[in-house]
């Protein structure tokens, strides 16, 4: 597996990594984590190994290893960066779009200005309406808890993972701490506090982009933060789109339900290549 590179975009040092070779899939991960999400859980997925496809994950500029420029402001500011970030790395190709929690808002916008670029989108439970809960979210409820375990943990080890999990072992604790718990890298330790505004200029909500290619909507019905029932509104605007309200998942699907995770994506996937082969007709 590459290590992590680097590169200049607009003065952001963006960390980036990528994996195989093939059709590009670009990643977009979610507010305050890294790339790590993304591909920790999806390199498990054996079928990948013997296909041909390009996994391009980087860290969105201030996350991460990725170094902010301090001139991003919103998340119109975020996609230039991001456009221009993918831009190089697919060299005027067709990609796939996969887009995780704050990145799954991003993936969306971004279908305004690449629809005809983008060959497939995956959003995993993806934030529909900008700001902390916002949107339709889920009460906190625990459905599997390894107590032993649990109590063997300090109040900070705790802390963040308790309150957002919905399956509590010593398996999704591990996950949580290599993928999601991410220290903040020198240079950005005032960007999502106080430089960050997540939302788009524009509501994207009020004027929805119809994307007519394979689409795969991952939602965990105990979702805290985001939900399930905005993601299973805005299915009108995928009439490909495969909707997947899983039971027993939090925020952290690809953790607690990594069997469904995985199925899922490779399903998505096997509905590009076959559209990808089909004839077009104007």
């Amino acid at each position: 597996m590459s290590r992590n590179k680097f590169i200049n975009i607009d003065d952001v040092e963006i960390s980036y990594k990528t994996v195989g070779k093939g059709i590009p899939i670009v990643f977009l991960h979610g507010w305050s984590v890294d790339h790590s999400i993304w591909e920790n859980q999806f390199e498990k997925i054996g079928w990948l190994q013997k296909r041909n496809f390009q996994r391009i994950y980087f860290d969105l500029p201030g996350m991460g290893k990725s170094i902010t420029n301090h001139r991003i402001h919103n998340s119109d500011d975020m996609l230039a960066v991001i456009s221009r970030f993918i831009d190089r790395m697919v060299q005027g190709k067709h990609f796939l779009l996969a887009g995780e929690s704050y990145g799954g808002y991003l993936a969306r916008g971004l279908l305004l200005t690449r629809e005809g670029q983008i060959d497939g989108l995956m959003l995993l439970c993806p934030l529909i309406f900008p700001g902390y809960r916002t949107g339709s979210h889920s009460e906190h409820i625990v459905l599997e808890k390894d107590k032993k375990f649990m109590d063997s943990l300090s109040r900070e080890e705790k802390a963040g993972y308790q309150d957002l999990s919905v399956v509590q072992t010593k398996s999704t604790y591990r996950d949580y701490l290599r993928d999601i718990h991410v220290a903040v890298a020198k240079g950005n330790e005032t960007f999502l506090k106080s430089e960050l505004d997540g939302s788009f200029t524009e509501d994207i909500n009020k004027n929805p982009f119809i994307f007519k290619k394979p689409a795969l909507i991952l939602a965990g019905r105990q979702d805290t933060e985001v939900g399930f029932r905005d993601q299973y509104d805005i299915c009108k605007d995928f009439p490909r789109a495969s909707l997947f309200i899983v039971d027993k998942a939090g925020h952290n699907l690809q953790i607690e339900q990594q069997k469904v995770f995985r199925a899922a994506a490779v399903e998505w996937l096997e509905r590009v290549m076959q559209n990808n082969r089909e004839p077009r007709f104007v």
